[in-house]
């Protein structure tokens, strides 16, 4: 039914790569008001200014990839209605369980011209297409007798600045590039699991400590954060 597909537009971009496809877009649009109250209170004047769109997508994966490269910053041209707009990426979330598809989703920012002045670059070296918790680049390990995998959550972002004059978006930057996961295990034996970066170094970080936790009817699971901090790309920060 092609009326299913009309009007969606990718924000994020991420539909450009083979085998994953925009499955819906919000063009999260806001503005700012101020006002002027008399010497009641009551309010006389007001002014509307400022209105921009933070959007994001929602996409399918409909087969596995064997790379993924996400470019942080990058800027997509839109045309939305009869205006020229510029949308920087902001983040991308890809959630993995043993329960589930794997979903993936994106943000981007509105922003005043077409190139930023910083990217920054993450390659996924494989996805699968399956309900399967999966551990991406290596990024952490799980240990324990019996340990098993339940979930995997990462969102691979940025911070973004901006420069605000009139009440105007002049300016949008990029900064404090990050991968961040938040993963799940379950215990089947009798030693508790521990989860941990692969690698650890002084950018690869246990963020969030090694929760346990032991329900009334169900076997014990621990729960953790890990966090890897980027670089921007050589070219973009020269």
């Amino acid at each position: 039914m092609s009326f299913l597909s009309q009007g969606k537009i990718d924000f994020c971009g991420m539909s450009d790569v083979e085998n994953i496809l925009c499955k819906s877009h919000t063009e999260g649009r806001s503005h700012s008001v101020v006002t002027c109250p008399n010497d009641e209170g009551d309010i006389v004047d007001a002014t509307v200014f400022g209105e921009k769109m933070s959007p994001t997508n929602e996409y399918a994966l409909k087969g596995n990839l064997e790379k993924l490269k996400i470019v942080l910053g990058s800027v997509k041209e839109i045309t939305v209605g009869e205006k020229k707009r510029y949308f920087a990426l902001k983040s991308v979330s890809i959630n993995t369980s043993n329960s589930g598809e794997v979903a993936i989703s994106g943000s981007a920012e509105e922003v005043p011209k077409a190139e930023m002045q910083r990217t920054y670059t993450v390659e996924i070296a494989k996805l699968l297409a399956r309900n399967k918790a999966q551990i991406l680049n290596d990024l952490f390990k799980v240990e324990g007798e019996n340990a098993h995998l339940q979930s995997a959550n990462y969102e691979i972002g940025v911070e973004f600045g901006e420069t605000i004059v009139d009440g105007e978006r002049v300016m949008g930057d990029v900064y404090g590039g990050f991968i961040k996961c938040s993963i799940e295990a379950k215990q089947a034996g009798t030693v508790a699991p521990t989860i941990a970066p692969k690698t650890a170094d002084a950018v690869t970080i246990l963020s969030g400590a090694n929760d346990g936790q032991r329900p009334d009817s169900d076997y014990s699971s621990v729960s953790a954060e890990v966090t890897k901090y980027l670089t921007a790309d050589a070219a973009a920060a020269a």
